[in-house]
C-alpha cells in the first residue's frame, strides 16, 4: 500500500478499498459518481467570484478578500489542496 502516499493517514480498511478500486479501473468512476459538480474554474476572475460568493455566503463580516490568483503550473497531486500563504508586514516601530 505504499503507492498510497497520499492516503498514509487513512485506517487500512480504506486503504484497502481504494487499492481494489485501483486494480478494477473503478476509481475514477466512483469518485465522479460520489462528486458529480466539477468545476470550470481556469482564470483569476472565476476564481475570485467563486472565493468572494463562499465569502459572502459563509463569512459576511469577515474583511474583504485582497487577492486571489489562479496558478496552472500546480501540480493537482502534489498540491491537491492548494498553496495558501501570507505576508507580515511591520506596521510601525516600537
Amino acid at each position: 500500500m505504499s503507492s498510497l502516499i497520499y492516503l498514509q493517514g487513512y485506517p487500512e480498511h480504506l486503504l484497502s478499498q481504494v487499492q481494489t478500486l485501483i486494480e478494477h479501473q473503478r476509481l475514477g468512476a466512483f469518485l465522479q459518481k460520489r462528486y458529480p459538480g466539477s468545476h470550470d474554474i481556469i482564470s483569476d476572475k472565476a476564481l475570485y467570484d467563486y472565493t468572494q460568493a463562499l465569502k459572502n455566503r459563509y463569512m459576511r463580516n469577515a474583511p474583504p478578500i485582497s487577492k486571489v490568483i489562479w496558478d496552472n503550473k500546480i501540480k493537482v497531486m502534489k498540491h491537491a489542496l492548494g498553496l495558501h500563504s501570507a505576508v507580515s508586514r511591520v506596521q510601525g516601530e516600537t
